[in-house]
Order: structure tokens, then C-alpha cells, then sequence
């Protein structure tokens, strides 16, 4: 038995209602039916996952920057820290091939598990905010550097693939890796 529906007036540029009806003609669905589908998929996405990617404008050059929020845990033990947080509904989504390193999500949140100490030289602490960034960490560095940005340490090659260091307006330490999948286990 179909769902009853009913009438939902909106008002749209005559360019969008050509390309909608253009493209519910090439989907084979009728408009309602489209309007349905893309309204349904867009209410599915979670305010986490929309807010989860920061879009930050250098002064410099305006481009904005896409980077993903991946917090950092420092934990004593990685086997009771995986139990732990799979027993609370955590996924383990992968990790380093020595067991020093692992990413779990809950859902489209993800944290990352760390099995040694902080560094308090590096102003580390227990949780530390890091980032992971898709595109080139050497540009996204030089970005930062002319938008003012302390860069704590530049673009270097790590276990897990690269990262940059920079410190934040209160002097916390943010890491902004580049993970290699390849490196995973």
C-alpha cells in the first residue's frame, strides 16, 4: 500500500525547474517521485556529518580548505581501549600494522586511538584535535603561512603518512595528518 502524500508548494528559479524536470525525465520518475527522492537523501544526511567538514578561508587567498575533525585519545592499553569503545557501539574502521594507532566510528563520527603517552614538550595532552586532510599538506602548509598561521612543524612523512603541526590562537598543538591506506593493516 502506497504512503499517502500531499502537496508541498516551493518556489524555484525557472533555470532549476528546467534541469529538475530534465533530470526526473532521465531518472524515469515522475517529478514528485524525484523531488521526493533528493528531499529524503538530503534529511538523511546528520547534522554531524554536514558539520563534521570545516570549510576555512585563508585571508590570503580565500580558497576555502576542506578538513575532516579526527580527535586523537592517548590510552594506556589499545586491547581494553578497542574493547571499551566497541562494547559502547564503536566500529573499528582500521589501524596501524603495530597496534600503536586505531580509528573507530560512531556512525559518521570518528576517533582516533593512540597507545603511547602524550608529548607535553609538543603541548600534547591526553585528547589532542587533530585533522585528516585529503589534499596536498605542502600547499595547505604554505596557505597557512600566508595567512598567518604558527606552523609548530612543517610537512613531514610519518608511519601512517604525512602530517603538519600547527598551533592554534591559545597555543594548543593541532595535527593535520594525510593517512596512506596503504600503511593500514
Amino acid at each position: 500500500m502506497k504512503e499517502e502524500k500531499q502537496q508541498f508548494n516551493v518556489y524555484l528559479t525557472p533555470q532549476t525547474v528546467k534541469q529538475i524536470k530534465h533530470r526526473s525525465i532521465d531518472e524515469q520518475l515522475s517529478l514528485s517521485d524525484l523531488v521526493e527522492k533528493v528531499f529524503t537523501a538530503y534529511l538523511s544526511q546528520t547534522q554531524t556529518t554536514r558539520a563534521a567538514h570545516a570549510e576555512i578561508p585563508t585571508r590570503q587567498t580565500q580558497e576555502k580548505v576542506e578538513i575532516t575533525l579526527q580527535p586523537m585519545l592517548h590510552v594506556d592499553d589499545m586491547g581494553k581501549a578497542l574493547d571499551f569503545y566497541s562494547r559502547i557501539g564503536a566500529t573499528v574502521l582500521n589501524g596501524s600494522r603495530d597496534g600503536d594507532w586505531a580509528l573507530v566510528s560512531f556512525g559518521n563520527t570518528k576517533l582516533g586511538l593512540l597507545a603511547h603517552p602524550a608529548n607535553p614538550e609538543q603541548n600534547e595532552g591526553k585528547f589532542e584535535l587533530n585533522f585528516e586532510y585529503a589534499g596536498s599538506l605542502e600547499a595547505l602548509e604554505q596557505q597557512f603561512r600566508e595567512a598567518g598561521i604558527t606552523i609548530v612543524r612543517p610537512t613531514g612523512d610519518e608511519g601512517f603518512g604525512y602530517q603538519l603541526q600547527i598551533e592554534d590562537a591559545d597555543g594548543m598543538l593541532i595535527k593535520i595528518n594525510q593517512i596512506d591506506p596503504e600503511l593500514y593493516r
